[in-house]
Order: structure tokens, then C-alpha cells, then sequence
């Protein structure tokens, strides 16, 4: 990360669709040495949501959609944490010490803050209230990813897609249902994640202004290749139009 991109805006048409991932990349700028971690761990899941950020792309291409990602890892700091969140810079993921977080200053973690975290949601609140001024009632669709197994454990978790909500629980339900006459996988119901606990991006920018969404956890090991990617990709494009239309 040579420079301090927060996030990236892409047109794919004008639908009333607006697709974002929170955490779609594993940059921390060069200065900060990956947090003093091997390079290679910051390919994992620790870092960022594997696969999310491509099938995110694929499915707003898919919906001639708006798609928004954040460009800086969440061990940076998280951008779908609120300020206050124990773990919003992690000093520990998935019992891996992330050796630059763990003896910050107050001064260099409100740095993080406002330079990283406090910018992307004035980015992200200005892409959704773009939308809402073309589109009225935009279908927002939240992307993420999980790892299918926990460090220590000793069973894969059993979702292949997991669906989080909250204040909108009929347009999680109806894609739920979609997905599992499409696909006959194990659908998560506010699993692997509960949404009614946390879920800051969702809760900050998309539940107060009543607006249409979901969001959507799919498990790693089945979008770690093109073609998985394109299956997810495929099925959620498949059961957003025929719940929206």
C-alpha cells in the first residue's frame, strides 16, 4: 500500500443495486511493515475476507450495479467496528498476536482513526446517499467472507452461505429461501456471525435510512478459485433479482 487509497467506487451501470465489502483488501502502508507480521500471514484470513472482494465484483457486475471496498486491511483497524470495539485495532486474531498493534499509543490509534477509519465511512455515506438520490430505495447487498475453520478447531463450520440481519429480516429471509432451492447447501441463519450483536457499517449507514438490504458471509474454501467464485456469484445474482423484481 505505496499510498493511502481508502476505498474505490466503480460503475457498472445504474441499477438500483449497491454492492460493498468492508473488507476486501490486506494493504497496510509500506511504512508499517505488514505490523511486524510474516507477509505471508497477511494472505490469510486474519487479514482480510478471502475471495469477498472478487465475488463482490462479480455479482455488482452481474446486477449492473454501484460497487464500493475498502482498500486497508482490518488488522489496520476494522472498518465494520465502531470506535469503541475492543478488537476495532485487533491485537490479536484468530490467537495470532499481530505484533503492530500491541503496544499503540493513544495518539497513533487515533491516527488510525482519522486517517483510515473515520474517512471511509464519510466515503461510504456519501456512495449510499449518491444512491438514494438517483434510485429513492437502493437494494443494498453487504459481502463478506469466513474462514471454514477456526485456528484450533476441529470441524469445518457447515454453512456455505450465512445470511446476517437485523433490522431487515424479510429480504434475509426471502434470499435465504432462494439459496436453498437454488443450491440445497446449509444456509446460516445470523450464523456463522449474529448481525443482531454487530454489524457497525450495515447499522450506521444502511439501518437508519431504511433501505433494502442484506448481507451475506460466504465460506472461504468454496470461492478460493475463479470458479467459485463465479458460482457465489452467480447464485446471489440469481436470488437478489428474483426477490427485488
Amino acid at each position: 500500500m505505496t499510498d493511502k487509497t481508502i476505498a474505490t467506487l466503480t460503475h457498472f451501470g445504474d441499477a438500483p443495486y449497491f454492492v460493498f465489502c468492508d473488507h476486501a483488501s490486506n494493504a497496510v502502508p509500506d511504512e508499517l511493515n505488514c505490523l511486524g507480521m510474516p507477509e505471508d500471514m497477511m494472505n490469510t484470513h486474519i487479514a482480510w475476507d478471502i475471495g469477498a472482494g472478487a465475488v463482490a465484483e462479480l455479482l455488482a457486475k452481474k446486477l449492473a450495479a454501484t460497487y464500493f471496498r475498502c482498500e486497508f486491511s482490518r488488522l489496520l483497524i476494522d472498518s465494520n467496528r465502531g470506535q469503541s470495539a475492543h478488537d476495532v485495532i485487533p491485537i490479536v486474531s484468530d490467537k495470532i498476536p499481530i505484533p503492530g498493534n500491541q503496544a499503540l499509543t493513544e495518539s497513533e490509534k487515533a491516527a488510525r482513526f482519522k486517517d483510515f477509519h473515520a474517512p471511509y465511512h464519510v466515503e461510504l455515506n456519501a456512495a449510499i446517499e449518491g444512491m438514494v438520490s438517483v434510485h429513492g430505495q437502493p437494494f443494498i447487498i453487504s459481502i463478506h467472507s469466513f474462514t471454514h475453520r477456526l485456528m484450533g478447531g476441529t470441524e469445518d463450520r457447515p454453512w456455505k452461505f450465512g445470511f446476517l440481519w437485523h433490522e431487515d429480516e424479510a429480504s434475509a429471509r426471502a434470499l435465504m429461501s432462494q439459496l436453498k432451492q437454488r443450491t440445497g447447501w446449509d444456509i446460516g441463519d445470523n450464523e456463522p456471525y449474529d448481525a443482531r450483536e454487530f454489524n457497525y457499517s450495515v447499522d450506521q449507514h444502511i439501518g437508519p435510512r431504511n433501505l433494502p438490504h442484506v448481507t451475506v458471509e460466504i465460506r472461504q474454501d468454496i470461492i478460493s478459485d475463479d470458479q467459485g467464485i463465479e458460482i457465489a456469484a452467480d447464485h446471489l445474482a440469481h436470488g437478489i433479482l428474483a426477490i427485488t423484481k
